[in-house]
């Protein structure tokens, strides 16, 4: 078990995390460093993975955010294609450990950090902080991690090596993060032949890449700070903000004004409604406040934070308003959850694992890649729409005399999407109707 990690590996971490704090501690700062926005609409400045995952369990936004893409990549997964044997060692595989589960779980993982990793469990006994080495081995877990359970301690920083500048091993952090009886964590330090390492949204290095939450963490906290305050402001209106003015010549007893505190205590705070004065005149200060609607901001706020992420707000909130627009609006999230699958999901975790199991020997030889299964982008309107002109243009095309002359019927019906001839017929018969 490595137990001191070497320099080269602190060092460039340090320097990336100081780096990244410098740039955020001038978020914010405008007017030549005279006003900072930040510290003024009180917004927390360095966020760490341990703030992603204590928004994701207790603002439900937030965890919206985070799940939206990876539950509508992960819906439905994809088929493998390769030799027999392949497809059916995967297939027994996938059945004893539920592998596309636990990619869907460590996509989710990745987005409350810069990055999130798989780790394969392989059996035969070598030191798990050292490079895998032979084949043949049998996959007995595959655990997902976020950055935060999953800190690099070292990076490649030899020129001449393919792995330059990606991470080389890794300190994860296993078990229940719980307290009960049995539990426990550990801590082990691992090889990156043993892990499965993808990060969305990447900018300068491909194994950093940008947390889900982290440009919209600040509309994040406007939107808590609204919805708190709603519910603030209703509360207390419905109690009123209330002016007590004291006759001049009262004379007031200690226990008598402080029963008098504990009654309006009670209304501001509890349920009653009523307050019982001797020589107190009480007026409501604040009419004006009573009523006060703060919908048009939070609308607002969810625009911004769906309009960050690419999330429709019908889809980030379950609105059904506009039946339109929302169609439009799930065609464009189902065209970028294509693209993320394409692009991302697909060869940075299923290609990636898939790939690894087969050169570990756990799978055999055969892999040929993944289909992800057709993304239905027209939703029901658009495939409706469709039916009802491929009928116009049918009964026009079989109403027309002489039509088959010019386009026959095989013809006509691949430039309708449909493949082949008209079943019982040849491809250049006349259609009879």
């Amino acid at each position: 078990m490595v137990t001191d990690e070497p320099k080269t590996g602190t060092v460039r971490v340090n320097s990336e995390l100081v780096s990244r704090n410098r740039l955020s501690n001038l978020a914010g700062v405008t007017h030549g460093g005279e006003r900072d926005l930040y510290a003024t609409f009180g917004y927390v400045r360095n966020l760490d993975p341990q703030d992603y995952v204590n928004a994701y369990l207790r603002q439900d936004i937030a965890a919206r955010v985070v799940d939206a893409y990876p539950d509508a990549t992960w819906r439905e997964a994809p088929k493998v294609k390769g030799s027999g044997e392949f497809v059916q060692a995967f297939a027994d595989l996938d059945k004893k450990l539920n592998l596309w589960r636990a990619m869907h779980r460590g996509d989710r993982l990745g987005n409350l950090g810069h990055y999130g990793v798989l780790l394969l469990g392989l059996d035969g006994g070598q030191p798990m902080d050292q490079p895998v080495r032979g084949t043949g081995f049998n996959l007995l877990y595959v655990q997902p991690h976020s950055e935060r359970t999953a800190q690099i301690t070292r990076w490649n920083d030899n020129p001449q090596s393919p792995r330059f500048g990606k991470p080389e091993l890794y300190r994860l952090t296993t078990g229940v993060n719980w307290t009960g009886s049995g539990a426990g964590q550990k801590s082990i330090t691992v090889h990156h032949s043993r892990v499965i390492h993808f990060a969305e949204r990447a900018l300068e290095d491909e194994s950093i890449g940008t947390p889900r939450l982290e440009r919209v963490w600040n509309r994040l906290q406007d939107l808590d700070k609204l919805l708190g305050a709603g519910a603030e402001m209703y509360w207390q209106n419905a109690a009123m903000i209330m002016h007590l003015k004291a006759e001049l010549d009262v004379q007031w007893d200690p226990a008598e004004a402080a029963a008098l505190k504990s009654q309006i205590d009670e209304m501001q705070n509890g349920l009653t409604r009523w307050l019982r004065t001797r020589g107190v005149d009480a007026q409501n200060i604040a009419p004006g406040l009573q009523g006060a609607d703060p919908s048009n901001l939070i609308d607002w706020n969810l625009k911004v934070i769906g309009g960050s992420e690419g999330i429709p707000a019908r889809i980030l909130i379950g609105s059904e308003r506009g039946e339109l627009s929302s169609q439009q609006d799930e065609n464009n999230f189902t065209g970028r959850v294509e693209e993320r699958r394409e692009q991302y999901a697909g060869p940075s975790i299923a290609e990636a694992t898939i790939s690894r199991l087969s050169a570990l020997g756990v799978l055999p030889a055969g892999y040929e890649g993944i289909e992800w299964p057709e993304n239905d982008t027209l939703g029901e309107a658009g495939r409706a729409e469709i039916a009802f002109k491929n009928a116009q243009a049918i009964a026009t095309y079989a109403n027309a005399p002489g039509s088959e002359l010019l386009v026959s019927p095989a013809e006509f019906r691949k430039g309708l999407g449909y493949e082949g001839a008209l079943p019982g017929f040849s491809e250049d018969e006349p259609l009879d109707v």
